[in-house]
């Protein structure tokens, strides 16, 4: 089921409410939500809700083992299944395509059925997310900066919350917990909040980064035609693209969890605003970059161990945040060339190099920017036609007048106007309050011709 949808807008968000504010007591509230959340979940296919249940029961288990036995063995044996689900529905065809043709080479076997098999494992959607709010437990329990969770209504209810469920933020339990010891009494004010908030996302997802992604696509689509200007506008379209749809499913996301009483974790802050590669990632996806930073980065060693070391640990690092946004290559290089930005970075501030600050912030837009052809084409020979494309090979072309308006739209209005979360909703006027509900209206009435987000793919 998805935010954008009439089911959604209209049948399952207004009857969860109700019945949630109508429970008399706070686990009825989380059993009602729990219920939910799953119900979301399997409105895709059934067996999602299964495997979400395994992860689920995997965490769990695993966190109330090591409150018992502080093992290292206990952790490494549950991060393994948790990542096992993981990598079994995500990386499967990745690995055994590559394996299958690498064999299939030398003994010169086509492998038809295993590769149909493969090519025909589904992604469950969320996956890549829950897996890691498991992670962080039971990592957070082995080191004792959180007590294991005994209650398995609260762990589910923070596993399978479904306004964060599909696409984030990426929650740790000890953000949540508190915030599951209280029955929240329906706030007219907060529900208010959570609602603008919600339908500020809705706006933007639908009017903002759909009207992106009709101009993208179209030259994207087949990179073999571009020329400079298309190339660099196609490229830099998506960047906002993807900004402006993955934000809006964050505002959503949060608005909906302030309706139930619940707080979720910001994740961006107008990330193009940013001076250098270090800052733009304390601005964009900064759940997933705190995550990789406390649970990959630091156990890597971080930077105690040397120049080199924290080189290869930021190599690393970005390389596997690339591979979890997908099982593709370009993925890969695309987190390894935001590794390069940031290991730059830092030995361009160890040599002291200094640029004014509005000179940083176009350099890093721009580094930035380019780096999105790694990720939006898949194909070595589509990101060689455009990257050639971008550096001339093929002559300037035509300037495409829509997408730049778009584009400049895009950089006036974020360069100026804070993150929507940020917002002060709950002061909005009746002015404020119908405009928001005209571009909700808006918003609602292109349903049916809006785009799917981004990271449903993730």
């Amino acid at each position: 089921m998805l935010f954008n949808s009439f089911a959604f807008l209209f049948v399952f968000l207004p009857l969860v409410v109700v019945a949630y504010f109508a429970m008399p007591a706070q686990r009825a509230q989380l059993a009602l939500v729990v219920v939910a959340s799953y119900t979301f979940y399997a409105y895709a296919k059934w067996w999602f809700a299964l495997l979400m249940a395994a992860s689920t029961l995997i965490g769990y288990v695993g966190g109330r083992v090591l409150e018992r036995n502080r093992s290292k063995t206990v952790l490494v044996l549950t991060v393994a299944a948790l990542l096992g689900l993981l990598g079994a529905f995500k990386y499967a065809a990745f690995v055994g395509g590559n394996l299958t043709s690498f064999v299939g080479v030398i003994t010169a076997q086509g492998f038809p059925g295993l590769h149909g098999f493969l090519n025909g494992i589904v992604l469950p959607i969320g996956i890549s997310f829950y897996t890691f709010e498991g992670i962080s437990y039971v990592a957070d329990v082995y080191r004792g900066d959180l007590p294991a969770e005994r209650d398995p209504l609260r762990y589910a209810f923070f596993i399978s919350f479904f306004p964060h469920l599909i696409a984030g933020p990426i929650v740790r339990y000890g953000i949540l917990r508190p915030q599951l010891l209280l029955r929240h009494r329906f706030d007219a004010d907060r529900v208010r909040a959570g609602l603008l908030l919600f339908a500020l996302g809705m706006a933007k997802k639908t009017l903002v980064a759909d009207s992106f992604a009709t101009w993208v696509n179209r030259y994207l689509d087949d990179p073999a035609s571009l020329h400079a200007f298309e190339a660099w506008a196609a490229i830099v379209g998506f960047g906002f693209q993807i900004y402006f749809d993955f934000s809006a499913y964050s505002d959503m996301a949060l608005g909906l969890a302030r309706i139930f009483g619940i707080e979720l974790p910001w994740n961006f802050d107008r990330p193009y605003r940013s001076a250098s590669p270090i800052e733009f990632w304390r601005r964009w996806h900064v759940t997933l970059s705190t995550w990789l930073r406390d649970y990959l980065y630091i156990p890597l060693g971080g930077n105690r161990k040397g120049e080199r070391r924290r080189d290869a640990n930021l190599l690393a690092t970005m390389g596997l945040g690339g591979l979890w946004h997908g099982a593709s290559l370009n993925f890969v290089v695309w987190g390894l060339y935001q590794g390069v930005l940031l290991l730059t970075t830092h030995h361009l501030r160890r040599r002291r190099w200094h640029v004014p600050a509005s000179l940083a912030v176009a350099v890093t837009f721009v580094v930035v920017m380019f780096g999105w052809v790694f990720f939006r084409l898949h194909s070595a020979a589509a990101i060689g036609h455009a990257v050639s494309a971008m550096f001339l090979a093929h002559g300037l072309g035509q300037v495409p007048g829509h997408l730049v308006l778009l584009i400049v739209a895009a950089i006036a209005y974020t360069m100026v106007v804070p993150e929507e979360w940020r917002w002060d909703v709950r002061g909005f006027g009746f002015a404020r309050v119908a405009t928001v509900g005209a571009l909700l209206a808006v918003a609602v009435a292109s349903i049916y011709t809006s785009h799917p987000f981004i990271y449903f793919r993730f």
